[in-house]
């Protein structure tokens, strides 16, 4: 048994929408500094997928999967019972005001922020081998259920982690100057995509760790002897050699 991690970053901020600010607004930036912006917006939605179940894959094929992560040292040759796939990443959506300068330049400051962080994708999958209610389904089953635990037990925790870390982000941002529009947006963008950035490797990590925790040694071992070690029945079996 082991847990899929496949990691999706979205870090690249869904351009928003663009607002220009209205003629009096306009004109608090008369001369050459930017200035006049109300304060920015922020939103930020924490995204869990339905979990979906998946028997019908064989334990070949689970073994096969591609992107799938090592189990615990001494048994990457072990045969893959059950599997927890989990896609998360954020998306990002941004929108600003912009005025333009005298000289040509535009000053921009955020106006919203809207930030998703979760798990757009979970999937739980058992062996088709193993027959549904047989003690050794329930067991992997068992297992692969600490997995989705785990993930949900963490997003929870890093919850308002997010939401501390976005709020500083939007404390500290400032209106920004530059020679166009576009520039100027992606100036807006920057700190949020820093934020999140070091949020998802942050995430990523603790994750890796936590999951380890699950897939050990001994946990593979124990799964092979419960049920008077009925899993054996199911496992693939070696080709028989003939003799020349």
């Amino acid at each position: 048994m082991t847990v899929r991690r496949l990691l999706l970053s979205l870090l690249a901020a869904v351009p928003g929408a663009l607002f220009a600010l209205p003629a009096a607004a306009q004109g608090m930036g008369q001369g050459m500094e930017c200035g006049g912006f109300p304060p920015a917006s922020l939103s930020l939605d924490i995204a869990v997928a339905p979990l979906q179940r998946n028997d019908g894959l064989a334990i070949a094929q689970l073994t096969r999967l591609p992107g799938r992560t090592p189990g615990p040292a001494g048994s990457a040759r072990g045969h893959v019972l059950g599997l927890t796939l989990a896609r998360y990443g954020e998306q990002s959506q941004v929108s600003a005001l912009f005025q333009r300068l005298p000289d040509g330049s535009y000053c921009a400051s955020a106006k919203t922020l809207s930030v998703s962080f979760g798990y757009q994708e979970r999937t739980v999958f058992i062996a088709r081998e193993l027959p549904a209610g047989s003690c050794v389904h329930g067991e992997v089953l068992a297992h692969e259920m600490r997995h989705v635990a785990v993930d949900e037990a963490l997003l929870r925790e890093f919850a308002p982690v997010i939401r501390q870390r976005l709020d500083e982000a939007v404390a500290r941002m400032a209106p920004v100057r530059s020679r166009s529009q576009q520039q100027a947006m992606a100036a807006v963008r920057r700190p949020l995509e820093q934020v999140m950035r070091g949020v998802m490797q942050e995430f990523g990590r603790e994750r890796d760790r936590r999951q380890a925790q699950v897939d050990t040694v001994e946990e593979y071992a124990r799964i092979r002897q419960v049920c008077n070690g009925e899993v054996t029945k199911y496992l693939p079996q070696p080709p028989v050699r003939r003799r020349a």
